[in-house]
């Protein structure tokens, strides 16, 4: 599914040799204990947004306050405290004319005291590593972490895939479209008759704009929500891995492909830097950080730094299509946002 995407179950009927019964019948009982099986993270940059990664430290005391305040402009989609130089992760989906407004509004948090201090990471669409299961063991249910091996193999391998900043124009997009990929962040496997019953329009539109959509390449991600280790037993962290050259990091992601504890990879703009999300049994952590920290001594990593990332306090919503029309474009309400800001 990861392959042919999350619909088209007669293909991976095919491509598995597993009967179209099977693996519709499998896919309905996993949806059905879980909810659901994927979702879609859309191309930001065919929006017209540009992902950013928001770290601030706020301060004592105010870190409620601190995450409320990083909704107020509506594009963030993730909020999330974290351990470590800060004390919330965001990210936001900014439309790219108003980045400087963006900073300016993350700046004037630090003007009336709610932050000490912040760091902001304007990064490229994020990439999904799906666990690599040949270090899985099915009759143990265990995995085996050969942390000397992968150094080796960033260290002595040719990269065979790129990361690299987001190329081409937006999409020419309509509000209906951003609904229906909002729709598809909540479910990536809903049928268009339910979106279509969620935004009041036809089936056949919908199938119109999705299609659209997929042909553009808006529809660049389905996150499927398969994990290496359940999050009561494991640490997420974002590291910011900074190489010596474009190659080495290429290099590294390529191998993250086999580093099933890698969980996505998204490039900051204009660098030679990865931020990389991880999910890992707690057990494990201390070999984690040691196996970067080798990836410094070979000369493959300049430095990295870390993030913990507290799961417990995740609040996430999908694409703000409301701050969108088809007249106008996206939109930056300045005076409403510092009204709400000195609310707080």
């Amino acid at each position: 599914m990861t392959k042919v995407g999350p619909r088209n179950l007669l293909e991976v009927s095919r491509l598995t040799g597993i009967p179209f019964t099977t693996v519709h019948h499998r896919v309905a009982q996993i949806e059905s204990e879980a909810r659901k099986v994927v979702e879609l993270v859309p191309n930001a940059s065919k929006l017209g947004l540009v992902r950013v990664v928001v770290l601030v430290a706020a301060k004592p005391g105010l870190e409620d306050i601190v995450t409320q305040a990083l909704q107020i402009p509506n594009y963030w989609t993730v909020v999330e405290r974290c351990e470590g130089a800060f004390t919330h992760h965001s990210i936001q989906l900014v439309p790219a004319q108003f980045i400087k407004q963006f900073r300016e509004y993350v700046s004037t948090m630090q003007a009336m005291n709610l932050i000490k201090g912040f760091r902001i990471i304007q990064t490229g669409n994020s990439h999904l590593i799906f666990p690599d299961f040949s270090n899985y063991s099915s009759a143990s249910g265990e995995w085996t972490f050969d942390w000397s091996g992968w150094v080796t193999a960033i260290e002595s391998a040719a990269p065979t895939e790129t990361i690299s900043d987001p190329k081409g124009q937006p999409m020419d997009f309509e509000r209906v479209d951003l609904e229906i990929t909002a729709r598809l962040e909540l479910n990536g496997r809903m049928s268009f008759t339910e979106i279509a019953g969620k935004i009041n329009a036809s089936p056949s539109l919908v199938k119109y704009h999705y299609d659209k959509l997929r042909r553009e390449g808006a529809l660049d991600r389905f996150d499927f929500l398969v994990t290496p280790y359940p999050v009561e037993v494991s640490a997420i962290h974002e590291f910011m891995l900074e190489f010596t050259d474009a190659d080495s990091m290429n290099r590294f992601f390529s191998a993250a492909k086999k580093l099933f504890f890698i969980h996505h990879v998204a490039k900051a703009l204009r660098k030679n830097t990865l931020l990389v999300r991880t999910r890992i049994i707690n057990s494990q952590v201390e070999n984690m950080f040691k196996f970067f920290s080798e990836l410094v001594n070979v000369g493959k990593l300049v430095t990295y730094s870390a993030a913990r990332l507290n799961l417990n306090t995740r609040l996430a919503q999908t694409i703000s299509f409301e701050l969108f029309d088809d007249v106008s474009g996206w939109r930056w309400d300045v005076y409403k946002n510092l009204l709400e800001l000195n609310r707080l």
